[in-house]
C-alpha cells in the first residue's frame, strides 16, 4: 500500500510539472459560401489577353491561356515602385535632387534619334526624385527610367535585378525584366501579374497620384502630356500604357466604379496583345462597363464578429473575433472560401491579444483578416493540472 501511495504522489507530483499545451483554436464561421446571382460572361478582348481584379491583391477573373508577352514601357510601373523601396516619398513631397550628367545626355540623344520615346535632358539640370518619377511615367521617357535606376540602385542591372526580385515577391510568377523601360522584348508578363503590380502601384500614395496626373511641367522638357490620355473616361484614374512591335498594345488600367449595388469600388485590370492602343482603351472601357454592373461587394465579416473559438480542456474558454470588418469584390457564381489560421494559445492570455488571421480567398485574391480572442484566457488551477489525463 505505501508504494502505491507513493506512486500516485509521484504520478501527481509529474502531473503538476508537466508542462500544458497550447490549445488550438476550432473555426466556427462557415468555411464557403457561393455568391448569388447568375454568372455574367466577361467581355474579353476578342484577340490578346486581359484580367481584372479589385483593389485589393489578387485577381477576380483573367481570360484564358494567358501566355508571357512583351509588356513594353508598362514595365516602367515596377521601375517606380524599386525605386519608392529605396527611396520612398509621400504624397505631399518632392525627394531629393537628381542631377542630369553628361552621360544622361549622351544617352537621351542616342535614344532620340533612335526614335525612342524620351523625355529632353541637359548637363546640370537637377529634377527632384518626384519630377523625374512625372517624366519616365507620364510622357513615358526612357532615358528617365535609366536616370532614376541608376540613383536609386546604382546601376541599371542592379536595379532589373530588384524589380525582378519585388515581382516574385509580389506573386508574378510569370513575369521578367530584362530592363527598366520595357524597351527589350525579354521583359515579359501575363495580364494576372500585371493587375498584382497595378494594386502595389495604387498602395503608394505618390505613384498613385502621378499616374492619374494629365501633364506635367518639367524643367528643360517643359510640358509633358500623359500618353494615357483617356483618363477621366468611364472613370479612368491610372495607370500605364505600352506599346510594342512585337507585343501590340499593353494597357494596364485602375477606374473608380459606382457598382449596381450602390457601392463604390476601384477596378485594377490590364489588357495585352491588342492591335492599337485605342483597341486597348475600347477593351478596358468594356471591361470596366461589366465591372459596374457585375461586381458585387460581399460583405465577410463585422468587426468583434465571431469567426472561432479556444475551448480550454480543463474548462472556459473564449471567442475568436474579427478585429475588422471585411468586405471583398466578387464575381456572381464565386466561391469564396474561409480558413481560420489562428495561433494555438497557452494560457494566460489577454484580451484582444492577436491570434492570427482568417484567410479568405476569392478566385486567386486572398485576404488575411486579424483576428484577436475575445477574452481573458486562466491558465489551469493547481487541481486541475494535478488531476489531468490527456492534456
Amino acid at each position: 500500500m505505501p508504494a502505491v501511495l507513493a506512486l500516485i504522489a509521484f504520478a501527481l507530483i509529474v502531473n503538476e510539472l508537466r508542462p500544458v499545451g497550447a490549445v488550438p483554436a476550432t473555426q466556427t464561421i462557415g468555411a464557403s459560401t457561393t455568391v448569388p446571382g447568375d454568372i455574367s460572361p466577361v467581355p474579353w478582348p476578342a484577340s490578346g489577353q486581359a484580367a481584372i481584379g479589385g483593389r485589393e491583391n489578387g485577381v477576380l477573373a483573367s481570360s484564358p491561356n494567358a501566355r508571357p508577352a512583351p509588356i513594353a514601357s508598362v514595365a516602367k510601373v515596377m521601375t517606380a515602385l524599386a525605386v519608392l523601396a529605396d527611396k520612398p516619398l509621400k504624397e505631399d513631397e518632392d525627394g531629393p535632387a537628381i542631377t542630369i550628367g553628361p552621360e544622361d545626355v549622351t544617352e537621351y540623344q542616342q535614344e532620340y534619334d533612335n526614335k525612342e520615346s524620351v523625355v529632353a535632358v541637359q548637363a546640370g539640370e537637377q529634377l527632384t526624385e518626384l519630377q523625374a518619377l512625372q517624366g519616365m511615367l507620364i510622357p513615358s521617357g526612357n532615358n528617365i527610367a535609366a536616370v532614376l535606376a541608376r540613383w536609386a540602385s546604382g546601376s541599371v542591372d542592379a536595379h532589373v535585378a530588384r524589380m525582378n526580385a519585388m515581382a516574385k515577391r509580389m506573386g508574378m510568377g510569370r513575369t521578367t525584366f530584362a530592363d527598366v523601360s520595357g524597351l527589350s522584348e525579354k521583359t515579359v508578363s501575363v495580364p494576372a501579374d500585371l493587375v498584382r503590380m497595378g494594386q502595389a502601384a495604387l498602395d503608394q500614395p505618390a505613384l498613385a497620384k502621378i499616374v492619374s496626373q494629365a501633364q506635367v511641367t518639367l524643367p528643360v522638357a517643359g510640358v509633358k502630356y500623359n500618353v494615357n490620355y483617356v483618363l477621366g473616361q468611364e472613370g479612368i484614374f491610372g495607370i500605364k500604357t505600352g506599346n510594342t512591335t512585337a507585343g501590340g498594345a499593353i494597357y494596364l488600367f485602375a477606374g473608380s466604379e459606382q457598382l449596381a449595388s450602390g457601392a463604390k469600388a476601384t477596378v485594377v485590370g490590364a489588357i495585352q496583345g491588342l492591335s492599337t492602343l485605342d483597341g486597348a482603351f475600347n477593351a478596358a472601357k468594356a471591361l470596366l462597363r461589366a465591372a459596374r454592373t457585375s461586381l458585387r461587394s460581399l460583405h465577410v465579416a463585422s468587426k468583434d464578429q465571431t469567426v472561432g473559438r479556444y475551448t480550454l480542456p480543463w474548462g472556459g474558454g473564449t471567442d475568436v473575433v474579427a478585429a475588422e470588418d471585411l468586405d471583398i469584390l466578387v464575381l456572381p457564381g464565386m466561391v469564396v472560401r474561409q480558413s481560420l489560421r489562428a495561433t494555438p494559445v497557452s494560457p494566460p492570455t489577454s484580451p484582444r491579444t492577436p491570434a492570427g488571421s482568417l484567410r479568405v480567398t476569392a478566385g486567386d485574391a486572398v485576404f488575411d483578416l486579424a483576428v484577436v480572442n475575445e477574452d481573458q484566457l486562466y491558465g489551469p488551477g493547481r487541481l486541475a493540472r494535478l488531476t489531468r489525463l490527456t492534456w
